[in-house]
């Protein structure tokens, strides 16, 4: 029987999807290995697991190459390892690299909130700020690899090599306390509402700033604030049409669909195509 595996690796924890002509199983979630070759040994043991696969696709969260990861800040002992060959070398099959934003727009272009429209932008934002652009119904991936790098976006913030302005500024760490907050936010709190529309104005800054400049069908955000976006959207959206331009205002803003799966499913996808 024929399984795809898609694996998303994040910078805490490894979540597997696999597939069969039957349909997909369940995710499967795990804390993510420590060091390069407890990692081999963890996605080895992992696919081993469910069956021996005829493709996979690995989302990484950094930049890669074709065969190796060149930044990955959350897991530097990736960087430039031979992950691609290593892992075939072990499992027998090709396995293919994406950033894992990426991975999660061609998830929610494929089965999300992002399906049949031709060009939208996901905003990633949980602990960092990442992201994806859709253009023409593919994902650009750009030169290097990093297109949707939305947390280098410019912000008034102390310089940082590792961490964009606009992540500094904006994103999920940014937010004290973010559960409570948006709990209380919820429950009516005035000073909880308060606090999430003063970060909603920050945030707002750079959603604007792509909405004016790439003018796409939609925005999505995605990562752990998509869960709030029941609180969020509305002064989300109401501080996107202070900054926006006028066409940028127009642009809906919308949580992503598929939650922590997006980036497996996605991973899932490049696993058995040959385009990506």
């Amino acid at each position: 029987m024929t399984t795809f595996v898609g694996i998303d690796v994040g910078g805490t924890s490894v979540r597997v999807l696999a597939e069969t002509p039957d349909g997909r199983g369940e995710l499967v979630t795990a804390p993510v290995a420590g060091s390069y070759d407890a990692f081999l040994d963890q996605v080895a043991g992992l696919c081993a697991a469910i069956a021996r696969p005829a493709g996979v696709g690995i989302g990484l969260p950094g930049t890669s190459g074709e065969s190796r990861p060149m930044f990955v800040p959350a897991l530097p002992w990736l960087e430039g390892r031979a992950l691609r060959e290593d892992l075939e070398a072990r499992l027998g099959a090709p396995v293919r690299l994406g950033l894992d934003g990426h991975l999660t727009l061609l998830a929610e272009a494929a089965e999300g909130a992002a399906k049949g429209v031709r060009s939208a932008v996901l905003l990633a934002v949980g602990t960092g700020i990442g992201g994806a652009l859709l253009i023409d119904g593919r994902i650009w991936r750009g030169v290097h690899g990093s297109a949707g790098s939305w947390g280098w976006l410019p912000a008034d913030v102390p310089n940082d090599p590792l961490h964009g302005p606009f992540e500094q500024a904006a994103s999920g760490s940014s937010l004290r306390d973010g559960p409570a907050l948006v709990a209380a936010a919820r429950a009516g709190d005035e000073r909880a509402r308060a606090a999430l529309d003063a970060y909603a104005a920050r945030l707002a800054r750079g959603v604007a700033a792509v909405a004016s400049t790439i003018d796409p069908e939609i925005i999505l955000i995605g990562g752990g604030l998509a869960d709030a976006m029941d609180v969020l959207g509305p002064p989300l959206q109401r501080h996107v049409a202070r900054f926006a331009s006028p066409d940028g205002r127009r642009v809906p803003v919308r949580p992503a669909a598929l939650g922590s799966r997006a980036g497996a499913v996605g991973a899932l996808l490049i696993a058995r195509t040959e385009e990506w």
